[in-house]
């Protein structure tokens, strides 16, 4: 955690009581990974709690054994499409953060501080384990500061921290887009099933118990209208976009089916973007909104088809020596936050392709050249982000020692990785 717990501090500007708020195309995008546990535990939060509750998450490094107290900018509890709040679990804050910053961030922080999480598992022989303990250590802030400081609580610790399994990853900038904390948790819960299938049921009551619902919306309409289509329409940009039926018992309503959008074929939504890159990002399981979402961002110029292209290399070479959980999930971030700029520039401009002249019977031969360092500074970026899952540098290099296609050769005295192929 320590790297990452002073991240952003200079990022905020405070001008007496007035903060500029950040955009989402301003963030950093950041992994944050979960105990499955703790996904599916009682609790309940405000829309700032939680945007806080997500930001010490994506302070959390991999190999952290300890919690950290993090400095949090209060600027990135803040979007600049943030609206007026609502009643019915959609907490939303005005477009400028002015005199209320502090009473609004009080709020949040004495709320947050006294937070308990509930979590119900059970060990090897079946037999279940209620435990309910302090989500945080400490929490505060100080007027006019800029910032909240924060630490997890101890208790929280196998639920967060040295995770070998049953854990889930999101997205930082995914989650902060959510004004609902109902998508909030309806997000993980589908992320938590969703690399095994894309059909999920969930009963009423476990999770009118999981939001602190119970004993509120005792009509499925509310439920409906407050939490489902919510939630629904908030994700409906994101991997995680679904559709709904009610599950019955008699009338009464008793449970959800939910199912992913997660087409096999691509239609018009896509049929703008190059032929190659529609075919694998189908492929990939994407829904139809994230494929518009890549659609308009192509059409608009953001996006180059040779980065589109990179990132789904990027990905392919990665999945050949292990297993990436929600590999669609992943490759979009990628390719909508520009996760892999820095990555793509170094290739760019440091991979010369050479085409040898074609012989008389037309055969062309390519060969790409790149400096193992540049392989380096590739391999510890997504190192960094908790992507690789090659724990040294040395080992990445062993997935192209099966391929015929590449070997590794010194050119003008610097060692490279050679690929060529004949066509």
């Amino acid at each position: 955690m320590a790297k990452r717990k002073e991240e952003g501090i200079n990022a905020e500007s405070v001008t007496g009581t007035q903060i500029d708020l950040f955009s989402a195309d301003q963030r950093q995008d950041r992994p944050l990974t979960q105990h499955n546990d703790l996904i599916r535990a009682q609790y309940d939060m405000s829309l700032l709690e939680m945007r806080l509750f997500i930001a010490l998450l994506a302070r959390i490094n991999r190999g952290d054994k300890e919690f950290s107290i993090c400095k949090i900018p209060v600027s990135e509890l803040f979007y600049q499409d943030d609206k007026k709040n609502n009643e019915d679990g959609t907490d939303k804050t005005p477009s400028k953060v002015g005199g209320k910053t502090y009473s609004q961030i009080k709020k949040a922080v004495v709320r947050l501080a006294g937070r308990t999480v509930t979590v119900e598992s059970r060990d090897d022989k079946g037999n279940r384990e209620i435990i309910s303990n302090p989500l945080m250590a400490t929490c505060r802030y100080k007027e006019k500061s800029g910032y909240v400081m924060a630490q997890f609580n101890n208790f929280v610790k196998p639920y967060l921290l040295e995770l070998s399994g049953g854990f889930t990853t999101a997205q930082e900038l995914t989650l902060m887009s959510f004004r609902s904390f109902y998508s909030f948790r309806i997000y993980w819960l589908l992320k938590l099933s969703a690399y095994k299938r894309d059909v999920i049921q969930s009963g009423i009551p476990e999770m009118k118990q999981m939001f602190n619902l119970v004993g509120k919306y005792a009509n499925f309409s509310d439920f409906k209208r407050f939490v489902l289509d919510v939630a629904q329409e908030e994700l409906r940009t994101t991997d995680m976009a679904f559709d709904y039926l009610p599950t019955k018992e008699g009338r009464a309503v008793t449970g959800v089916t939910f199912t992913l959008l997660r087409p096999t074929m691509v239609n018009m939504i896509s049929a703008e973007l190059p032929e190659t890159i529609h075919n694998r990002l189908t492929a990939l399981g994407l829904s139809l909104k994230a494929l518009a979402d890549i659609k308009l961002r192509y059409q608009q110029g953001k996006l180059e088809e040779e980065y589109i292209h990179f990132v789904l290399q990027y990905y392919d070479q990665l999945q050949h020596k292990a297993q990436i959980r929600s590999l669609a999930a992943i490759v979009y971030k990628a390719i909508i936050s520009q996760q892999l700029a820095g990555e793509f520039a170094h290739w760019k401009e440091n991979k010369p392709v050479y085409k040898s002249p074609a012989t008389k019977e037309s055969v062309q031969v390519i060969e790409e050249v790149i400096a193992l360092d540049e392989l380096r500074k590739g391999w510890e970026a997504m190192f960094r982000k908790g992507l690789s899952p090659y724990e040294t540098f040395e080992a990445s290099l062993e997935q192209y020692l099966s391929n015929p296609e590449y070997r590794f050769d010194v050119r003008n005295g610097v060692n490279c990785l050679v690929y060529r192929k004949t066509l």
